[in-house]
């Protein structure tokens, strides 16, 4: 057996232990509506779309592994990642392993495990803080005068202090979270 040959196998072999021991969308259920996840470095785009979906995910591309199946085990997340070592590890109690490279398909397999979109656009996208809704007149200068002008209502982090709103892309980003959850009608 070649050496790619070998390793192809073991791989193969660590995708099955993965799969055997991954959370099921029963699981996930009964964990309740508010799942919370962790994701692995390699996972930044994953992690901003579920917070745009709503979910609590903590997310830096400076955690070990050690860092991350420690988070996921005090804060009782789930990690979510691509890295067979790393899931095969025992230390990783609760992980969904994404088969699939394409950011679609990772959003699809997590809201179906899911079942629920929490909160689309109710958390920050940068450091995952839940949004607060503000007064009109305390961003008067925070945002440009064309946005204040013609948006009713902002929401702001407390985390980092940053500014949203309702722009031209949201009803982008809402349609793409329906058809990625399957609630678009068809």
């Amino acid at each position: 057996m070649s050496n790619s040959d070998s390793r192809r196998c073991a791989a193969a072999l660590r995708q099955q232990q993965i799969r055997a021991r991954a959370l099921q969308a029963g699981e996930a259920a009964r964990r309740g509506p508010e799942l919370r996840f962790v994701a692995d470095v390699m996972l930044g785009r994953l992690a901003r779309w579920l917070r745009i979906a709503g979910f609590d995910v903590l997310y830096s591309n400076r955690f070990s592994d050690d860092e991350l199946l420690l988070v996921a085990r005090r804060e009782g997340r789930v990690l979510l990642s691509r890295d067979t070592r790393l899931l095969v590890r025992k230390a990783a109690a609760s992980f969904v392993y994404l088969e699939s490279d394409r950011v679609q398909d990772q959003v699809r397999q997590i809201l179906a495990l899911a079942g629920t979109l929490p909160g689309p656009l109710s958390r920050c996208l940068d450091c995952n803080e839940p949004l607060l809704e503000v007064e009109r007149e305390k961003v008067r200068n925070r945002v440009p005068v064309f946005v204040f002008e013609t948006q009713p209502r902002f929401k702001q982090c407390p985390g980092c202090g940053k500014i949203y709103w309702a722009g031209t892309h949201r009803h982008a980003v809402l349609r793409a979270l329906e058809t990625l959850s399957g609630l678009a009608q068809k």
